[in-house]
């Protein structure tokens, strides 16, 4: 068994937010180690790849990453109904997620980080972390540990943090395909086809598309994505499956560790993306990580400066997610059908298109209840779904 020296924080999960978290670290003057278990930065794709452009500019990311700009698209209910979205500019992009990884992984070496592929994290007795790389094992005692390693996080599950709310699973094809409109992109909302969540087409590299579920039907996820494929008349190339963890852990501190990204859970309800959120809260962390490890304060109670920074960040944020999620979720495909019957108001779907923010839905919230609480399609509407009232109180 070997000893790793020289290492303050450790960084285990070499994705986006990992090596955000490190590069911010290393930023901040400690001496950071980053362990990546696949041997290739960004594999296996799981990712849909949509984010916004305010979350490239966060990590001062180049265009280099983008392979389409999206400026609309439509919303479709489970009778077919579709609601035309569309903004003036562009709201989000499709980004090449290996790419945008291999980018992010630089900037940390560039910021002093260390970083080692093909090695796995197995064990923690509470001082020391065992790594396993190429049937050796390595002993480090990292002042700091954080776990960016995903959904089922090795380091929550060593420091005993309370589970996320719940898990969706998502299963994505990339199939050959050409949309009718190349900046738009489609999001269908049908039980039979998603249940609890809903199904995506997003147009990707030329001439393919990147198609989707999340559900919380975990077992037939298969039979669901053979449906929404017979749906859109496509086959598919090759698929990949991943869990979504939705609903934040309640603690993502311990003494000598924190948690970020999937990991903790900072995934958008609503949607679940996990990039942007990941990405505010790992700069968060590494920098409370580094000062912490440099102060050689990292007890819980030194820690929780992160937990506390990350939530008054994006802890409304994903608390409105989790409601419009159970909303959602509780239609049955009747009541969608009369949801969007309502919502299919040209005023309502400007004021979509404008105030539209994927990384902040109670942007356009606030301002719908702001336009049309007085109108009695959503009176109607909050006599029906209780749920409405709960969102209304928090604007």
């Amino acid at each position: 068994m070997k000893h790793l020296d020289n290492c303050e924080v450790l960084v285990i999960g070499g994705g986006p937010i990992g090596a955000v978290v490190a590069k911010t670290a290393a930023y901040f003057g400690a001496k950071v180690l980053l362990v990546e278990k696949h041997s290739v930065p960004g594999e296996p794709g799981r990712c849909t790849g949509l984010v916004s452009p305010r979350c490239l500019k966060e990590v001062e990311m180049d265009k280099e990453v983008i392979i389409r700009k999206i400026k609309g698209g439509i919303v479709y209910a489970p009778n077919g109904r579709g609601l035309k979205i569309e903004a003036k500019d562009t709201r989000v992009v499709v980004i090449d997620r290996p790419l945008f990884n291999k980018r992010l992984l630089e900037q940390a070496q560039e910021a002093g980080t260390e970083v080692l592929f093909s090695t796995e994290a197995v064990a923690f007795d509470g001082n020391t972390i065992k790594l396993k790389r190429n049937e050796h094992i390595y002993r480090v005692n990292p002042k700091v540990i954080i776990g960016a390693d995903g959904p089922k996080s090795k380091v929550a599950k060593w420091v005993n943090l309370p589970a996320p709310t719940k898990f969706l699973l998502g299963i994505q094809a990339i199939v050959p395909y050409e949309p009718e409109k190349a900046d738009f992109l489609k999001i269908l909302f049908d039980h039979k086809l998603a249940p609890g969540f809903f199904a995506w087409v997003v147009p990707a590299e030329e001439g393919t598309a990147r198609v989707g579920l999340a559900t919380d039907k975990k077992r037939k996820v298969f039979s669901y994505l053979k449906a929404l494929l017979e749906k859109i008349n496509c086959k598919a190339l090759n698929y990949t499956v991943g869990l979504i963890p939705i609903g934040a852990r309640r603690k993502t501190i311990a003494d000598r560790a924190m948690v970020v990204g999937d990991a903790a859970a900072q995934t958008k309800p609503a949607s679940g993306g996990g990039v942007y959120t990941g990405i505010v809260c790992g700069k968060i962390a590494g920098e409370v990580a580094a000062k912490c490890a440099l102060a050689g304060e990292s007890s819980e109670k030194g820690l929780a400066l992160y937990d506390k920074k990350w939530r008054e960040k994006i802890g409304r944020e994903l608390s409105i997610g989790m409601l419009i999620h159970h909303f959602l979720a509780s239609l049955s495909n009747r009541d969608l059908n009369i949801l969007f019957t309502m919502l299919d108001n040209r005023m309502v779907l400007d004021m979509v298109g404008k105030y539209g923010d994927v990384d902040y839905p109670s942007s356009v919230i606030s301002s719908f209840f702001k336009q049309v609480k007085n109108r009695y399609s959503f009176e109607d509407l909050k006599d029906r779904f209780r749920v409405l009232r709960q969102i209304e109180q928090l604007f």
